[in-house]
């Protein structure tokens, strides 16, 4: 399964294709949320899907597509290969 619930709260995504077809879902909708990488510190992002666009709260910085921030959460390498074996989200609104 490539997504699920886990501890109630959190959505578990295995693979970029999986969170990326659920980014597809909210359609025009913004959402903000947490990514849990295996190691590290969660980070709090907000999804734009009119525009295509996520932005990371702590700096503002703007991946200005959906590719590149998944690639991003799951610290791709160059050729695009994840090297992490999943991201947990919790959302924290939905718009």
């Amino acid at each position: 399964m490539d997504t699920g619930y886990y501890n109630g709260d959190l959505l578990r995504f295995r693979t970029l294709q999986a969170f990326q077809k659920y980014l597809g879902k909210i359609g025009d909708g913004k959402v903000d949320f947490y990514a849990y990488p295996i190691s590290g510190s969660p980070e709090r992002f907000h999804y734009d899907g009119h525009e295509k666009v996520v932005r990371r709260e702590k700096d503002g910085r703007l991946f200005d597509n959906v590719e590149d921030f998944l690639c991003y959460a799951f610290q791709c390498d160059r050729e695009g290969y994840s090297h992490t074996e999943y991201v947990d989200i919790k959302l924290i609104k939905y718009k």
